[in-house]
């Protein structure tokens, strides 16, 4: 089998041939002809091996082939030189062929049990053989690896291993193989049954024969062979997958290799394999898959991954789900795995190879292990033997540096961890200015730094100076490399540190400007944390920390050409042996390239973050939940893509959306899986910080969610904000920096007024919100807000119902507000505790006020108590406080209040602030320190008293009296123990007060019937008081005396029988002299005292009033707020939406896109372009100023908080109102504009709205059109109501925006559209239904937007707007689509690319003119010249009612074939439809004089040849026109025999019968096919007559049922010499003098006319009925079915097109050719045959720059060449982008202005780009998606005066895009990709509309794609075929390519391009070949048979040979690129030449 393949090659061998001397053996010293011995036995050994191999050729026995084997192996061991002779003389391919046949001869002597040992030991000799060739052979393993292949050694051993009898022994010698070990050659054999734990055993006994994979192809081979389904033996299969398992564990090198065999796939079809597996079998696939998966995963089989998870059922898999969470754990980058001796030498590129200036060397490594004994090199720079600089690995970790500078080397301290990424940096600083240093950085920080002389000498001899890694033969250092830097100066000290931050992953050349985006979240917050502190630690440090972050936001200013070089798996060129090519570096010894492709970045292309939200949005149980999240958190954690994209899609809000729902589905695991991505680490909770704000914000902040979640979650969740700021060392970070503008007290306290939490919750809620008010505790943040809520909430509110806003705010809890809010009062008195709050506080807030504020007018007593706790802290803290507090009357108000609330809690608080803090310590006599407060006190003792005696209640008796008796026991406490409360008597007032309420008292008693025990009691305690205090001296006599009076009445009541005479003597206690004193002044004061009090009082609830209604404010507010947030939220679909949309990762299949007609438009304002028939459409737009990994600008708090001065106006204390309110009072206003923010463009403000209603067809739908500052916008099913509030249409009055005359559509498809100011190209005053009060607005992408306003008023208001930004951006740019037609001239190309949108809105008579004239010139085309004449007559696609109208031009709908030339074939152009035959004009003629002779306004016809009804009955076929259709019909079709059925049918009505219509075509007739297809398979019923179910419009014979054939057809009759020259007699009828010309026959109903209402007044003698209907004002009719009436008779009778000429319109000029304007004589589509090259290239790039793109520049007047990688900007060829499309790019995009750099974009994965007009930039990308880019100019910044803005990113392709195309005129991207397709997106809205396939995979690769930008004929090609289809895909004729004799380098085709006209008779397509061909083809239907349908079909018309330059080329050059300009061809070829194609003159 094998013996054809072998080629001896004795003929090499036939002398001694110099081959590679033996490692360590000296070259011979003897002469050259006499033989060194071991030279001759080296000779003979090489010798023997020929033979032998020889032999083996021939052998053919197994005995002789055992023998031959076994000699060779002999010979191999002996001298490894053999083993280049064994594979020069095809010994492998030998090898394979023993193998493969060695099989057969088992079977022929199967009964010998010799034969079968005989076999097994030939067998062991090839393993041994060729395990023995291939060892620490490179040579050798990299043949056997190309030249035989895989393939070849799985196909010789198939025969072996499918046979039961020795498929064991062979998977154990391909183990041998594989670990170079034939101590395994035994293994598998003895293993039976399914006994597991003797095959974990015999695991146990070989685990130390586990060693290197040598041989990765055996295992992959064993892998197959052991797991092939005709393979029964269930342990067998077992072993060998759990040998790859353990191999795996044994080394990293190992888990490398096996990682990349591409086993991934197999076993994860195994795992999830309907057959279910044995579970240790199953445990061992799911070890080996993780492992696996760890190290790399293919995108595609990542797709297989996610795609299996969902079930189709929409639940997840759980063991699926298993493996991506465990796939998406460990991130490696891509790296080298070095095992030595192993090294990578870098290529030098600069002229010196030590830079003068300094050096940088930085790396990324991982060791696996430390060398025990010697120093091994990392990193050395080398000239010839001489070692310039190195740096070694020490086996403690530290680093050793030798250099040419210094004899000694010196130790750096450092510790190289193992088993971890570490970077490390080493920064050279020469001599200059300082002393020369080393400083060493590890993982950012530098850990040593060293005075070192710098290097002497320069290695400029050598080639590869640099050697990263260690080759020398004992080196023992097993390592991996991500990637190593080596910058030609010093870098400064903080970059380390933010190079590390980027990551192992990053890989390009730091010349982004931002390349903050590329850090993750940790990364950007360990970088934020890190210059925070130093902010903080340095008061100086932060000017300099700011400008840092700067730097950083700006780029880290490291130039490009400072690196020296740059080496990574990714980027780095590897030497080629074959063609010597010595490129970036070359690797020495063993090292082995890890492709690792992260399951996170395969996610990344497939679908980003939506894929895995998508998951969790699908899981259904905790265990569900907690797998997905961890998906979602590991794939967002490494990945700033997948960050960036999650923030794109307001990804964090769908998630606490999506979790919202599951809260009860959320455990523990899922908690923290979540936090931890939040940043909480809790392992070491001291270590938590915040890392992304966006999802902490919209997660972790929405108590919403967490509060319905278990119990337990709840308290974890409240938990975190302790830990975060209390016991993590990064809280003031965490605080200052991250949650200072969360507003997260607020944000509780809400909480706290809902219902969401339990009441058990409440403790928790509470202490978490002392917390975060403690953690910043300011005004702002917790001080008012606290406050506020105290003040609005700590008292019953006043119960007036009306106000309360209690219908929006249905889940508030208005029953506990009291008790919620006592319970923050009394946190919040807690926190005043402390010294440094309380001067906060009093910093902020009046203290003395605040606690009036909060006592109210009737406290709680819980609310009193805390009110006096809060002045005693204030009496112990403050000295002022009491003078203050009097100041505010506020002694006085306790004194009125406190009295309402006592009881025992307040009575201890009231004693406490009278006590002060001597009342804790119980040993010191107490001291009275507020004596203001015993008034109160004393006033209290009285309304107990009181209402001990006077209340009804019995229950409020015994209350009043046990509170009294503990006072009064109180008192008199503390009057026997302290002397300073005794001095207190001496106050007249307070004995006074206390004698009142004794005698009181005692009077009631006196009276009273009946005295319980407790007033007895009470009354003892009083007169025991009494007694004491008229005992001491300081009461003044009268008082004194007045007491004994109450004590005497008192004893009487007490002890009635007893002696009248008490045992006291008064006079003995009062003494003699009475003292009357100033009884009269004390009354004064008292009095003025009660004014000011009550002055204050009133204050103080205006105060509390004002503040309870701007919370009541806040709290509605909060909550439309988080109503309108959830409603967002549940609006975004989006992102779902495009994982199941067509070609997404979860693509439904089966279903069938329903198609409508989309609004964008093409060249002369035609649609035919369909877009998808959905509600939401995936969107792919971009924030451009998004990023995640921002460095933050840092609040840094320098002050010290203990220095807190109080603010000067805390010391006024006369109470104006004014200054009451601004402490806490804040305007809440209601965002009226909530509904509509989110969705404007990031940064803009609203500056105007206005209600109006957007027309589609007949359809209106009311919006609003939003002014921005920077946008359009117009957001359907929105109106503003009449207090300017945002409201849904539904829920308004249709008076806000009811448009007399359409149907309102509510439900209908609604939209945002938006447009940036610059895209606003011109506008124009409309009417609809008559009235004047329209506008349509066209933009520069295509797009325009008819709108009806309320009244002319507001038109006029928004035209002005409109103006002043059409002045501020000026006129058209310039566009790629402006060259229409190369003869026309500056206008007619504005007006042909622009007319696609723009109008001619002030298109005056003259410029009316200059269009005649260019048609008349033949310059324009008729349709083009119609389209025109549409427009300006007010004509517009956007109103079916004023639809353009287009004539009949064919009469002949029945003949086979069309003869044009015969004008027997058209239509009587010079009469209207409804006069072509005699009887019809009869009938016109006789309606019209029947109607005069009545004295009516007369009329030829009662129906029109244009309405709304006549548009939809055409269009009835094509969306939206079917549902207008039905609209306009009441809800149901037609009649089927009144339906659009048959062109021949539809043209007889019109032109033929007498009952007929007259109407004439729209513009769909020429461009669109689709209308005449029921693509959408409607049911219209059958006809009557015939019982044919209705489908597609019959189509006349000549059509060949081919809609195509039939427009395109329609559309030349339309452009023929007999159109063109009778075309002027219609438009006279239409738009000129003729209409309403009663000789014409062209007078229609008087309705129809413009104007018509105001001719009227003239008509006076008609009828009242008529009068009525023609002075129709739809706005004054009232009754709804009158003015639905009067709209159906407008849409039925039409309106008639605006006049525009009063004169007979001028004829065309026919001369000459009359496909070509005027004065040209050749054209290409009529004179191809006459093209020439011109003789001399236009351009030349050199030799080594294929022409890759053709660009056109108007200005210039040139065709630019651009070269691969290039693409210039369409007519500003100074600007261009560049791109490196190579495997080793880093998929940077540079933008060049003037040949500088403006801007480089990292990682935009370019593989492509094509520039759609000059705003615009496409790219395809390596990683399957297509970018849409924003060119912005900004002339005033001089670095980047052009920058790229990324605005969509479009998923869709599953391989890399290889060829991009735009058309601005058609606003499509066509996207060519190796997945075997091309895809069409929308270029407006950034979405995928449909793909073209061409096959699947990469032999299909589509490569070129191209649009007629005239047509929208789309070309796409791939190696196999050439495709042509429409602008909507549908496929027109294609080319098979397969015949074509293929070139090794290039594709069959090799450049496109289309012939761009107007209009051309015959279109062409160029196609350029690798064989300098040029062909000129075609496509027709010509060649169909008769009757079949019509089959199109290429036909080449002409070949072009391009001529081959020079004498010494042999072969053709290749063309590359092609582009018609005019009437010229260019083509740009391999050579790097640009040439033209010209015609004669």
């Amino acid at each position: 089998m094998f013996r054809t393949l072998l080629t001896p090659l004795s003929a090499r061998f036939s002398l001694p041939s110099p081959l590679s001397p033996r490692p360590g053996s000296e070259a011979p010293v003897e002469e050259p002809d006499e033989l060194d011995p071991e030279d001759f036995a080296r000779d003979v050994l090489v010798e023997l091996m020929r033979n032998s191999t020889e032999r083996l050729k021939a052998a053919d026995s197994l005995a002789e082939r055992i023998e031959v084997l076994s000699e060779i192996h002999k010979i191999m061991l002996q001298d490894a030189c053999t083993k280049d002779v064994f594979r020069e003389m095809d010994g492998f391919l030998v090898l394979m062929s023993v193998l493969s046949t060695i099989h057969p001869t088992f079977s022929k002597e199967t009964r010998e049990e010799a034969a079968s040992s005989q076999l097994l030991e030939a067998t062991r000799l090839v393993f041994v053989i060729l395990s023995e060739a291939l060892h620490k052979h490179n040579e050798n393993t990299s043949y056997f690896r190309t030249a035989v292949g895989l393939e070849s050694f799985a196909q010789a051993t198939i025969g072996l291993v499918s046979d039961a009898r020795t498929i064991k022994q062979i998977v154990s010698f391909l183990a041998c193989l594989a670990l170079h070990n034939f101590a395994w050659s035994r293994f598998f054999l003895h293993i039976t049954g399914a006994d597991y734990a003797a095959a974990d055993r015999k695991f146990q006994e070989f685990s130390t024969q586990l060693g290197m994979i040598h041989v990765p192809e055996a295992l992959r081979v064993l892998y197959d062979a052991a797991t092939r389904s005709t393979q029964d033996n269930a342990l067998l299969r077992y072993m060998g997958i759990k040998l790859l398992e353990r191999l795996t564990l044994h080394r990293h090198r190992n888990q490398c290799v096996l990682s990349s065999l591409g086993l991934e796939r197999s076993l994860f079809e195994r795992l999830c394999s309907s057959a279910g597996l044995p579970k240790a079998e199953r445990q061992v696939v799911q070890k080996l898959l993780r492992r696996l998966l760890d190290q790399n995963v293919r995108t595609e089989d990542a797709r297989l991954m996610f795609q299996r998870a969902m079930r189709q059922d929409d639940t997840l898999d759980p063991d699926v789900l298993e493996v991506l969470r465990a796939g998406m754990k460990v991130k490696w980058p891509e790296h080298f795995s070095l095992e030595s001796p192993a090294a990578i030498r870098v290529t030098k590129t600069g002229a010196r190879t030590l830079p003068s200036a300094g050096f940088t060397f930085m790396t990324w490594l991982w060791l696996e292990q430390v060398p025990r004994d010697k120093k091994h090199n990392l990193f050395s720079i080398t000239s010839g033997d001489c070692t310039i600089f190195s740096l070694k690995l020490r086996p403690d970790g530290s680093l050793d540096c030798e250099s040419s500078g210094n004899k000694e080397s010196t130790i750096l301290k450092a510790h190289l961890a193992k088993g971890r990424w570490t970077h490390v940096a080493l920064v050279h600083h020469p001599h200059r200015g300082s002393r020369p240093t080393i400083r060493l950085f590890i993982d950012g920080t530098m850990v040593d730094s060293v005075n070192w002389p710098y290097p002497r000498g320069d290695a400029n001899g050598a080639e590869r100076p640099y050697t990263i890694g260690d080759s020398s033969p004992d080196a023992c250092l097993n390592w991996c490399l991500a990637s190593a830097y080596l910058f030609s100066q010093p870098l400064s000290d903080e970059l380390p540190r933010f190079v590390h931050d980027l990551g192992p992953r990053y890989v390009a050349r730091f010349q982004a400007a931002d390349l903050i985006r590329f850090l993750t979240y940790e990364a950007a917050t360990a970088l934020n944390i890190h210059l925070y502190a130093r902010a903080e630690q340095h008061r100086g440090a932060a000017s300099e920390v700011k400008k840092l972050i700067n730097s950083f936001k700006h780029g880290v200013g490291i130039a490009e050409s400072s690196i020296i070089f740059s080496v990574s798996p990714a980027t780095t060129r590897f030497e080629d042996k074959s063609t010597s090519e010595l490129n970036d570096a070359t690797m020495d010894g063993d090292v082995f390239v890890a492709r690792c492709n992260g399951l996170d970045l395969a996610m990344w292309e497939i679908g980003g973050a939506a894929v895995s939200l998508r998951l969790v949005q699908l899981a259904n149980n905790p265990h569900e939940v907690s797998r997905a999240l961890g998906v979602l958190t590991d794939g967002l954690r490494n990945s700033w893509q997948n960050s960036e994209d999650m923030e794109r899609l307001r990804g964090y809000d769908i998630l606490a959306d999506i979790l919202r729902k599951k809260g009860h589905h959320i455990n523990m695991t899922g908690f923290e899986t979540l936090f931890e991505f939040l940043g909480m680490n809790f392992k070491s909770p001291d270590h938590s910080t915040i890392v992304n704000t966006v999802a902490y914000r919209a997660i972790a902040l929405d108590f919403q969610l967490w509060s319905r979640t278990r119990h337990e979650i709840q308290l974890v969740h409240l938990e975190h904000f302790v830990t975060l700021l209390d016991a993590s060392r990064h809280k003031r970070f965490n605080m200052k920096q991250r949650m200072a503008k969360m507003a997260v007290v607020r944000k509780l306290l809400f909480v706290l007024q809902t219902d969401w939490y339990g009441e058990d919750m409440l403790p928790f809620l509470l202490e978490t919100l002392r917390v975060v008010a403690e953690a910043n505790f300011s005004i702002d943040e917790a001080i008012r807000p606290i406050v506020s809520y105290l003040a609005a909430n700590l008292h019953d509110p006043p119960s007036n119902g009306a106000s309360s806003p209690r219908s929006v705010l249905s889940r508030i809890d208005h029953q506990n507000a009291q008790y919620k809010a006592e319970q923050v009062f009394k946190m919040l008195v807690s926190i005043l505790d402390n010294p440094n709050m309380f001067n906060k506080f009093t910093a902020a807030l009046p203290l003395t006020r605040i606690c009036l504020l909060l006592l109210g007018d009737r406290p709680s007593s819980q609310t009193a108590t805390l009110v006096l706790r809060m002045i005693s802290i204030a009496l112990g803290m403050s000295t002022s406080f009491n003078r203050k507090f009097e100041l505010v009357s506020g002694w006085n108000v306790l004194k009125l209040v406190l009295p309402y609330a006592w009881d025992a809690q307040v009575q201890d608080a009231a004693f406490d602030v009278m006590l002060g803090r001597s009342r804790d310590k119980r040993e010191i006599v107490p001291a009275v320190v507020c004596p203001h407060i015993i008034p109160a006190i004393f006033a209290s003792l009285k309304m107990a008293l009181d209402s001990s005696r006077v209340s009804d209640d019995p229950q409020i008796r015994s209350t009043a009296t046990s509170t009294v008796e503990h006072l009064l026991e109180a008192l008199i406490d503390i009057h026997s123990s302290s002397p300073t409360f005794r001095e207190v008597f001496k106050s007249h007032a307070i004995t006074q007060s206390y004698i009142d309420a004794y005698k009181m008292f005692a009077t009631s008693v006196a009276h009273s019937v009946e005295i319980d025990h407790g007033t007895v009691r009470v009354l003892e305690k009083l007169s025991h008081l009494g007694l004491s205090i008229a005992l001491d001296n300081a009461v003044a006599v009268s008082q004194k005396q007045e007491i004994m009076d109450v004590l005497q009445a008192a004893e009487a009541v007490l002890n009635p029988r007893a002696s009248q005479e008490t045992s006291i003597d008064p006079v003995a206690v009062v003494g003699t002299k009475t003292r009357r004193r100033r009884m009269a002044s004390v009354r004064l004061s008292m009095q003025l005292g009660e004014s000011a009090v009550k002055r204050s009082i009133i204050r103080i609830r205006e105060w509390r009033n004002t503040v309870i209604a701007t919370e009541k404010k806040r709290l509605r507010k909060t909550v439309l707020d988080l109503r309108e947030h959830h409603r967002q939220v549940a609006s975004l679909t989006e992102w779902s939406a495009v994982l199941t949309a067509e070609r997404g990762l979860w693509a439904k299949l089966g279903v069938i896109p329903r198609w409508r007609l989309d609004e964008t438009e093409g060249p002369y304002r035609v649609r035919k372009r369909l877009e998808h028939d959905e509600e939401k459409l995936p969107n792919s737009k971009v924030d451009p100023n998004q990023q995640i990994g921002d460095v933050q600008e840092l609040d840094v708090d320098t002050r010290s908080i203990t220095q807190i001065e109080v603010p000067p106006w805390s010391e006024s204390y006369e109470l104006s109102s004014t200054d009451v309110d601004d402490q806490l009072g804040e305007e809440i206003v209601d965002d009226k504009h909530r509904r509509v923010r989110h969705e404007l463009e990031p940064g803009d403000v609203i500056d105007a709205v206005k209600t109006v209603a957007r027309i589609a067809g007949v359809d209106s739908s009311p919006g609003l059109l939003i002014f921005g500052r920077t946008h359009l916008y117009l957001f359907d099913g929105l109106v503003e109501n009449d207090d300017g509030e945002v409201i849904d249409a539904h829920d308004a009055p249709r008076k806000l925006f009811f448009v007399p005359g359409s149907i309102m559509g509510l439900d209908s498809h609604q939209r945002a559209q938006r447009w940036p100011h610059d895209q606003i190209m011109s506008f124009s005053d409309r009417t609809f239904l008559f009235r004047d009060v329209a506008l349509e607005v066209y933009f520069r992408d295509s797009r325009s937007l008819l709108v009806v306003f309320l009244d002319r008023k507001q038109r006029q208001e928004i035209t002005g707007r409109l103006s002043s930004i059409i002045g501020r951006f000026g006129g058209d740019p310039i566009t790629p689509g402006l060259l229409k037609s190369p003869f026309v001239g500056r206008l007619s190309g504005k007006l042909s690319s622009a007319f696609s949108a723009k109008v001619l809105s002030g298109f005056n008579q003259d410029e009316l003119a200059i269009a005649q004239r260019k048609w008349q010139s033949r310059e324009i085309s008729n349709f083009t010249y119609l389209s025109i004449l549409n427009q300006v007559s007010g004509r517009t696609p956007s109103d079916a009612t004023q639809y353009p109208v287009f004539p009949w031009v064919l009469s002949d709908y029945t003949s086979s074939t069309l003869d044009l030339s015969s004008p027997q074939t058209f239509r009587d152009l010079t009469l209207p439809m409804g006069a072509l035959t005699p009887a019809r004009r009869e009938a016109a003629r006789s309606r019209y004089e029947s109607l005069m002779s009545v004295g009516e306004k007369p009329f030829h016809y009662g129906t029109h040849f244009s309405s709304s009804m006549i548009v939809c009955h055409f269009l009835i076929r094509l969306e939206p026109f079917t549902h207008m259709f039905k609209t306009l019909q009441g809800g149901d079709w037609d009649l089927p025999d009144r339906l659009f059925v048959d062109m021949k049918r539809a043209y007889t009505s019109a032109s033929q019968d007498v009952r007929g219509d007259v109407r004439e075509l729209i513009p769909e007739f020429y461009s669109c096919p689709e209308f005449l297809e029921n693509s959408a398979n409607l049911d219209f019923g059958v006809q009557q007559g015939t019982g044919e179910k209705i489908h597609d419009v019959k189509l006349p014979p000549w059509a060949k049922r081919d809609p195509l054939l039939f427009i395109v057809m329609n559309r030349k009759a339309l452009e023929s010499d007999y159109v063109s020259e009778h075309l002027p007699q219609w438009i006279d009828l239409i738009w000129g003098y003729k209409q309403g010309d009663p000789e014409s026959f062209n007078v229609f109903h008087p309705l129809s006319y413009e104007g018509a209402i105001g001719r009227v007044l003239r008509w006076s003698f008609i009828r009242a009925e008529a009068l009525r209907y023609l002075t129709i004002d739809l706005d004054a009719i009232t009754d709804d079915l009158e003015r639905e009436a009067t709209v159906g008779i407008i849409h039925n009778f039409g309106q008639t097109p605006r006049k525009i000429f009063a004169s007979p319109h001028p004829p065309r000029n026919m001369h000459g050719n009359s496909s070509l304007p005027l004065g040209l004589i050749y054209g290409i589509a009529e004179d191809y045959h006459l093209l020439t090259q011109t003789s001399r290239p236009l351009k030349d790039l050199g030799p080594e720059q294929p022409v890759r793109d053709l660009v056109l520049d108007l200005i210039g007047q040139q065709v630019v060449p651009c070269p691969d990688g290039t693409s210039c900007v369409p007519s500003r060829p100074h600007e261009a982008v560049l791109w490196d499309s190579s495997p080793t790019s880093i998929g940077a995009l540079k933008v060049i202005v003037d040949r500088r750099v403006s801007q480089v974009v990292e990682s935009a994965f370019c593989s492509c780009a094509t520039f759609a007009d000059t705003d615009t930039l496409v790219t395809g990308s390596m990683d399957n998606m297509v970018r849409l880019w924003h060119v912005a100019r900004n002339d005033r910044h001089r670095d980047q005066p052009v920058t790229l803005q990324l605005t969509h990113m479009m998923r869709g392709h599953t391989a890399r895009i290889s060829c991009v195309t735009a058309s601005r005129a058609w606003s499509v991207i066509v996207s060519g990709s190796k997945d075997g397709s091309a895809a069409l997106w929308d270029l407006n809205r950034g979405v995928y509309i449909r793909s073209i396939w061409h096959g699947a995979g990469e032999t299909h690769e589509v490569h070129l794609a191209a649009v007629n930008e005239s047509t929208g004929y789309i070309a796409t090609c791939s190696r196999h075929r050439l495709w042509l289809h429409t602008i909507n895909a549908r496929p027109i004729a294609s080319l098979d390519l397969t015949n074509i004799a293929p070139s090794p380098s290039y594709p069959p085709i090799t450049a496109l391009a289309f012939l761009e006209r107007d209009y051309s008779h015959v279109d062409i397509m160029a196609t350029g070949g690798p064989d300098g061909t040029i062909s000129l083809r075609t496509w027709n239907t010509d060649s169909t048979p008769e009757e079949e349908r019509a089959k199109w079909e290429f036909v080449t018309l002409k070949t072009l040979k391009v001529k081959a330059e020079g004498h010494f080329r042999s072969s053709a050059p290749c063309i590359t690129a092609l582009k018609f300009v005019g009437e010229s061809l260019y083509h740009g070829e391999d050579t790097g030449k640009l040439y033209g194609w010209e015609l004669p003159d």
